[in-house]
């Protein structure tokens, strides 16, 4: 390793520190942004397109670093290793598109009692809203559907 490089490595926040780009692979819909937060980072501290792909899976858990570091680009070009990390996950995890099985979720979450108070049912209408009014707009479900849902 070149000092230069070793210096922009080590220049690299360390993994779990306060400002450090996060993914968390049960909520794969953050993933496009936990890379962009990484590339202005890299950015920052000049890594060139191999050093992003030895430094990126520092801040990721045990078993998708695994995963990555078998995806085609790792060690080589971080370019490739983008596309192919984008590529393993499901485009509608990717879009973070509300689902009616999400809504669903929502509604049976509060049916069990969940609701106590005033703060609770502005709390429930706010999530029930931004989940429900994106799939109303889609033409997922009807306004008469949102109505019963709610």
């Amino acid at each position: 390793m070149s000092t230069s490089m070793a210096t922009r490595v080590l220049g690299m926040l360390a993994p779990g520190s306060k400002h450090v780009p996060e993914f968390d692979s049960w909520n794969p819909e953050k993933l496009k942004e936990f890379l962009e937060e990484f590339e202005k980072l890299a950015k920052k501290h000049g890594l060139m397109t191999k050093e992003k792909t030895k430094i990126v899976v520092k801040y990721i858990d045990k078993e998708t670093k695994k995963f990555w570091k078998r995806l085609e680009g790792y060690g080589d070009n971080y370019i490739i290793l983008k596309r192919k990390i984008i590529g393993a996950y499901s485009k509608t995890l990717l879009e973070n598109k509300p689902t009616v099985a999400e809504l669903v979720k929502l509604v049976k979450k509060s049916a069990k009692g969940s609701i106590e108070d005033e703060e609770d049912l502005d709390t429930y209408y706010r999530k029930f809203w931004i989940v429900a009014a994106d799939l109303v707009k889609a033409d997922v479900i009807n306004k008469k559907q949102y109505d019963e849902y709610f």
